[in-house]
């Protein structure tokens, strides 16, 4: 397996065979890597994050998960059984009544062994924070719980890369929180993670940002360079985050401190800067 896990080459994927939702699309994903991708509605990143799991296939150019061509059929298991997709909505991924079943899922169809399907799912529930929930009946979760269940499923198919398509649209704020802190663990334990959000303070936990306009790239690079350029955000119609608009104005009234895009570090600066007076 190369240390490029996501490959788009020169690709283009239409779905009515005339208006392209990208063209000429190139982009490549790191192995370790976590990835945000930003834009507005029809900007293209879900149809992207279907690419990734070969649920979707180019019209043109070619994209390669793990350096497979996703249009080979003989190839179509193996990358969906290790680029793990997480949706907007967790009803639609929910299967079973019963946590542990759900979970088992996934994994079951593989053809793991029950013994180590034991394991799996026992795993999966622990790195989402809801072991001892085997036996809880799905339909009585709050929106938080039941999107951990469904990133427990992906988790318990051993993935090499985790796709998250909004994954925190549904939930509210300590929902999103719990669940952000989950997937920097993950990817803090060596994952692969590509995330699809419109939550900006999201964006800046993660090591690159990519932000599509109409299928094209019109930004990348960390979060500190793509989050603090305000101008062209806002031509895209996205916002910079809370702690960067607020440090921008404060900049502009004169206040010594540096740019922030995350709340605890424009703290650190007003603490800072506090101390010095």
């Amino acid at each position: 397996m190369s240390d490029t896990f996501v490959d788009f080459r020169d690709a283009g994927f239409t779905y009515d065979g005339e208006s392209f939702v990208f063209q000429h699309l190139n982009l490549t994903v790191p192995q370790g890597q976590f990835l945000c991708l930003l834009g507005g509605n029809g900007s293209g990143k879900s149809t992207l994050a279907k690419h990734i799991n070969a649920l979707l296939t180019p019209d043109e150019g070619e994209v390669l998960v793990f350096s497979c061509d996703t249009r080979d059929p003989e190839s179509t298991y193996f990358i969906r059984s290790n680029a793990g997709l997480v949706f907007q909505n967790p009803d639609d991924q929910l299967v079973a009544s019963l946590i542990e079943n759900d979970v088992a899922f996934g994994p079951e169809n593989l053809g793991v062994p029950l013994p180590e399907l034991r394991d799996r799912v026992t795993r999966a529930l622990k790195e989402v924070g809801l072991q001892g929930f085997e036996l809880h009946e799905t339909n009585a979760l709050s929106g938080g719980q039941k999107q951990r269940v469904a990133i427990a499923g992906v988790l318990a198919m051993d993935p090499a890369i985790l796709i998250l398509d909004e994954a925190t649209a549904m939930l509210d704020p300590r929902g999103r929180a719990g669940l952000l802190r989950v997937v920097r663990e993950l990817h803090d334990s060596g994952m692969t993670v590509v995330m699809i959000t419109h939550y900006m303070e999201e964006a800046a936990l993660a090591d690159r940002v990519v932000v599509l306009d109409h299928g094209t790239v019109r930004l990348d690079g960390t979060p500190q360079e793509v989050l603090t350029r305000a101008h062209e955000l806002r031509e895209l119609s996205l916002e910079v985050p809370f702690a960067c608009r607020l440090s921008l104005e404060l900049q502009a009234r004169g206040v010594p401190l540096a740019t922030c895009i995350t709340d605890d570090a424009l703290k650190e600066e007003l603490c800072a800067l506090r101390s010095k007076m």
